[in-house]
């Protein structure tokens, strides 16, 4: 089964943001429920999309709120497994033994080693609150030789992501994506002009995807045949999974090795 696309906070906080953006024009009447802080609880969100989402509201905003809410559900499930490696950590670090840790999940003592292995190694290359502006984004190249796994797996897609970038940008232009529709895809755009691809464009990439996923001029398509804006967007997705698996198949090697 292949690994979920990691997301950063900024994409889920984008998620929010432009969730509570779509439901201002059309929910006049449940609209003051909804989180709209960029900090907002994703879980207080997905509620709200879960109880608020009827017939009054247009088609096209109900699809573009499903991909939001997936994004944000990928989010908690990254941050599920974080809070459980960290206390599965602190149980050992205080002294718990690991039959009374294997208790609360459901395994014995190898069982708690197993699942700290596999965590530790999922997450390697998760860094939740790395920065993506630009001025980072360019300080961070300096250390690409400290991450010789990811160096190397960007290296050896880089084709494949400057071409899924010049194709969302085209496809942005194609499809008329306003300025505000496309803030993060014209990011990408000038890392990719630059040549320079960095672990945080992932992240980027992930942004850019959910800008033309979630624009309406994408979600009113006709579903019943396949358009090639979406075959771009399920190469975006794939590229990420791939480079989320990077820990789980580093931790995979070391378990069989």
């Amino acid at each position: 089964m292949a690994t979920r696309p990691l997301v950063h906070r900024v994409e889920a906080s984008r998620a929010i943001t432009v969730i509570a953006r779509r439901r201002s024009k059309v929910d006049d009447k449940h609209r003051e429920l909804l989180p709209d802080a960029e900090d907002s609880d994703p879980r207080e969100v997905l509620d709200y999309l879960q109880k608020y989402s009827g017939p009054d509201i247009p088609r096209w905003v109900l699809q573009a709120d499903v991909c939001d809410a997936l994004t944000l559900n990928n989010w908690l499930w990254w941050e599920d497994r974080r809070r459980e490696l960290h206390f599965l950590k602190a149980g050992r670090e205080r002294g718990l033994f690991l039959s009374q840790l294997g208790a609360q999940v459901g395994v014995g003592k190898q069982g708690v080693l197993d699942r700290i292995d596999r965590l530790e190694a999922l997450l390697q290359f998760d860094r939740p609150d790395e920065k993506l502006s630009r001025a980072a984004r360019q300080a961070a190249r300096t250390a690409l030789q400290r991450r010789a796994g990811e160096n190397a797996w960007l290296e050896q897609h880089r084709h494949q992501l400057l071409d899924v970038t010049a194709d969302l940008v085209r496809y942005a232009d194609w499809y008329a994506l306003s300025d505000e529709e496309r803030e993060w895809i014209n990011e990408l755009d000038l890392d990719a002009r630059d040549q320079h691809l960095v672990p945080a464009t992932m992240a980027l990439l992930g942004l850019a995807a959910a800008e033309l996923r979630t624009a309406q001029s994408i979600v009113t398509l006709d579903s019943s045949r396949p358009h090639r804006v979406h075959t771009v967007l399920n190469q975006a997705d794939a590229l990420r999974s791939s480079f989320a698996a990077l820990g789980s198949n580093d931790g995979a090697t070391r378990a069989t090795g």
